[in-house]
C-alpha cells in the first residue's frame, strides 16, 4: 500500500516500511550498532503468563496474611504471658505498630519488584495487601494514641483551685 508524502506530493512511499518492490528497508551503514532504545529493549523481560502472574500474586498475598496473623497471635500470647507486668501492654502495642509498618514496607517493596518484572496481577495484589496493612497500621496507631492522651496543660501562674464552699472561686 502506498501513500502520499506531504501535501500534494507526487512521490508515493510505502506505509508498512517496505520498498515498493516488496523488500524490507535496511538501516544505513552509518547507523550505530547499538542505541539506548535497543539496549532498553534487550533488557525488557517478557511478561509472565496471566495464570502464573495471578497464582504468584495470590500466593504472596496469602503468605503476607499468614505472616501478619501469626505475628499478631504471637503478640497476643506475649501479652497473655506477661499478665499484670507493668508496661507489657505498651510494649506489645508498640511492637504491633512497628511490625505492621515494617511489613507494609516489605509489601510495597515486593509490589515494586513485581512491577519491574512486569507481573501486573502480582503487583496489584501486593498493593492491595499494602493498603490493608496501611489501614491496620493507622487503626493500631489511633488505638495507641487514644490510650496515651497528652498530659493536661500546666495551670496559669496565680491560679487558685476552686473548692466548693471556699468562697474563692472566680
Amino acid at each position: 500500500m502506498l501513500r502520499r508524502r506531504g501535501p500534494g506530493a507526487a512521490r508515493l512511499s510505502p506505509v508498512n516500511g517496505s520498498k515498493p518492490n516488496g523488500s524490507k528497508r535496511t538501516a544505513p551503514a552509518s547507523a550505530p550498532a547499538s542505541t539506548p532504545a535497543s539496549a532498553f529493549r534487550r533488557l525488557r523481560r517478557p511478561r509472565p503468563s496471566r495464570a502464573a502472574d495471578i497464582t504468584a500474586g495470590v500466593l504472596f498475598l496469602v503468605v503476607l496474611a499468614l505472616v501478619y496473623v501469626g505475628r499478631m497471635f504471637g503478640y497476643g500470647m506475649d501479652l497473655w504471658a506477661a499478665s499484670g507486668e507493668q508496661g507489657a501492654a505498651d510494649r506489645v502495642a508498640r511492637g504491633q505498630l512497628s511490625f505492621t509498618w515494617g511489613l507494609l514496607g516489605a509489601a510495597l517493596g515486593a509490589a515494586g519488584l513485581a512491577a519491574l518484572l512486569r507481573a501486573r496481577w502480582t503487583a496489584g495484589l501486593q498493593l492491595f495487601g499494602a493498603a490493608v496493612l496501611f489501614v491496620f497500621a493507622v487503626q493500631l496507631g489511633h488505638a495507641y494514641n487514644r490510650s496515651h492522651p497528652a498530659p493536661p496543660p500546666p495551670p496559669k501562674p496565680g491560679y487558685t483551685p476552686c473548692y466548693s464552699g471556699s468562697g474563692r472561686c472566680d
